[in-house]
């Protein structure tokens, strides 16, 4: 039977009525939550709306106008209540940047619906239809929730998005007990939640950049630190990174490696408001650079040979026939990205721990050894 969802729905706008529903909320063994926020003018995101559930009422907590967060951060972070998310990679973050510490114990729906037979990552609006048979609407996801007041329809279109997430948990553990795997998601859910993934660390900005292998050493070298400087900055000035500098500017900047203004100036992609403004950071980024050995940032992999690739299919096969046996889809066990680092002789990898190992790692890497054997015999 399905669980009734939860009705009472109360929009909580000053700290006394925040500071007893939080105490009412940390009470129960899980809350369900979600959040509203914006960052499409920041660099970090801007929290606006706090929705959380029980079995019985929604809290639709606006953090803009209360002064005092501590109950809700109490909450977030009490160890004793199972926090439950829907794709919480966002809400994670958000939450997490906003009162420290990363919201924990918690549970993703998206991921525990993977393994009782749901398609692998399954959309929230999706999952409610395929559980519950509730079909959502999506008219307000486009809202500007840092506006007072909100359009209309908007703080309920928000309290759905935990009024059914509560409901939609207790189906998905009631099947997860029936099927034994209850206990297969506690690895998944423990990484998720650890803190050290939402740790920036600038120096390692170039990686969002397209085609950096492409420039030589030397070009490579002035993109890391310009990468790293145009992070911080945007950190410093919580402003979009490609508002501080353009990633066409950086990469020609990189390429041009300017000494002087002059240099600098002439580059056509790199407006002349950003030249005035951050000229002497951007030339005494190319500077640092050139004092650096000229080495590639890192090592390009080399494609797979054609005895590799026939590895990977055989691995790749394995995995299907492991994830069809347990009902589940093969991207739930691991990417073929994954299944070919194995080949090339990575281990330490999730499709080789955990239950992901019992349920098809250890057959998969036997049989990639397997076909590995083969091939030397043939060869011999």
């Amino acid at each position: 039977m399905i669980p009734k969802p939860p009705e009472h729905v109360a929009t909580i706008t000053d700290a006394s009525t925040l500071r007893e529903f939080c105490a009412r909320m940390r009470a129960r063994d899980w809350v369900a939550i979600d959040t509203e926020f914006l960052r499409e003018s920041t660099y970090y995101p801007k929290l606006c709306l706090v929705q959380i559930a029980d079995r019985e009422e929604i809290g639709l907590i606006d953090v803009l106008v209360i002064d005092d967060l501590g109950p809700l951060a109490d909450l977030l972070s009490d160890p004793r209540v199972l926090k439950v998310f829907h794709s919480a990679e966002q809400d994670l973050e958000v939450l997490s940047q906003r009162f420290g510490p990363v919201p924990a114990p918690l549970f993703d729906t998206q991921i525990a619906a993977a393994l009782v037979g749901q398609d692998d990552q399954m959309g929230y609006a999706r999952l409610i239809t395929a559980l519950l048979e509730v079909d959502l609407p999506k008219t307000h996801t486009r809202t500007d929730w840092s506006r007072r007041p909100l359009p209309d329809g908007a703080l309920d279109y928000a309290a759905d998005d935990v009024r059914y997430l509560a409901v939609a948990y207790e189906v998905i553990c009631t099947q997860l007990n029936e099927l034994g795997r209850a206990a297969w998601l506690t690895d998944d859910f423990q990484q998720l939640a650890d803190p050290a993934r939402f740790n920036i660390d600038t120096t390692r900005a170039w990686r969002r950049l397209k085609h950096w292998h492409r420039m030589p050493a030397a070009q490579q070298q002035v993109l890391a630190e310009l990468a790293d400087w145009r992070e911080r900055e945007a950190m410093r000035a919580n402003r979009p990174r490609k508002w501080v500098l353009a990633d066409d500017a950086l990469s020609d900047i990189a390429r041009v490696r300017p000494t002087d203004m002059q240099a600098l100036e002439a580059i056509a992609t790199l407006p002349g408001k950003t030249a005035a403004r951050h000229g002497s950071d951007l030339i005494a980024c190319v500077e640092r650079a050139g004092q650096r050995k000229a080495e590639p940032l890192a090592a390009v992999p080399e494609p797979p040979s054609g005895q590799e690739k026939a590895r990977i299919r055989a691995g790749m096969d394995r995995l299907g026939e492991c994830a069809e046996a347990i009902g589940v889809a093969a991207n739930v066990l691991a990417s073929r990205k994954e299944v070919a680092a194995i080949v090339a002789g990575e281990r330490d990898t999730r499709l080789l721990r955990g239950w992901r190992a019992r349920a098809a790692g250890d057959d998969v890497l036997a049989t990639i050894k397997n076909a590995e054997v083969e091939h030397d015999s043939g060869a011999g």
